[in-house]
């Protein structure tokens, strides 16, 4: 018995493009760590499944943005809909 859920991995190849849609919104440099993954959302009236992009630009200044839906659903458009008062991490 697995403990832990048989869910497809993450297509590396749709995260890449993910990524490219972030740099180009953005207009981030090549040198920004950006990170996508999907986490199980337990909270009440959460999609099961969401997709987090995290922006690394440099010591404090870390953005989160959350996509209610898998990542293989995430298209261009949903990364355009994201604003910089969208993210979830602020200080």
């Amino acid at each position: 018995m697995s403990l832990f859920k048989d869910r497809p991995r993450l297509d590396l190849d749709h995260a890449a493009s993910i990524k490219a849609w972030v740099r180009a919104r953005w207009g981030l440099s090549e040198d920004t760590t950006i990170m996508v993954t999907e986490l199980d959302c337990r909270e009440p009236g959460c999609p099961p499944i969401e997709t987090i992009i995290v922006v690394l630009e440099g010591p404090g200044r870390t953005k989160r943005y959350k996509i209610h839906k898998a990542a293989a659903e995430v298209t261009g458009q949903d990364v355009e809909g994201l604003t910089d008062e969208s993210h979830a991490d602020r200080h």
